[in-house]
């Protein structure tokens, strides 16, 4: 089930349904337990792998390559400049870059009506219903900022 609530943009000052995350994240351990029981490798070394996949990706990454894990997406690192533009093509460089990112795009699969279904989204069974708790009952979770710019920084700063 899919929480929802009720939410005023003030931006335009119209009202919309925001999706509602609630209780505890799934942390490494028991996403790990899940996948030992899907599956028929330990939970441990399950673990061991999921620890390991962030640097590992990260490292193929900062070769400019991209990752795809099949049924899930890729990720790669795109550049972010905090609106460092030059007039020129001649002028632009490397030290125009201030930041990274992590650009992740989810694999898509054709489905029987046509239309595509991404990776992540279950293909029945999602029942949406309004979330009639208090605020303080929402799991917080870290949100991407908006800097100066519009420019989003979650990766590390270029020097």
């Amino acid at each position: 089930m899919i929480f929802w609530k009720r939410v005023k943009q003030a931006i335009n000052d119209l009202w919309y349904p925001r999706s509602v995350t609630i209780g505890k994240p799934v942390e490494t351990q028991e996403l790990g337990e899940r996948l030992a029981r899907e599956s028929t490798v330990s939970p441990a070394d399950t673990h061991a792998v999921i620890r390991a996949l962030p640097k590992v990706m990260a490292d193929f990454m900062k070769e400019s390559r991209a990752v795809h894990l099949e049924g899930l997406g890729w990720f790669r690192y795109t550049a972010l400049s905090g609106g460092n533009g030059v007039a020129t093509k001649e002028e632009v460089s490397s030290d125009q870059i201030t930041g990274l990112r992590v650009q992740f795009s989810s694999e898509r699969k054709r489905n029987m009506s046509g239309g595509y279904t991404r990776s992540l989204i279950a293909e029945d069974g999602i029942v949406f219903m309004e979330w009639l708790g208090k605020e303080s009952d929402e799991t917080e979770l870290p949100d991407d900022t908006e800097e100066e710019g519009g420019e989003i920084e979650d990766g590390p700063q270029v020097q």
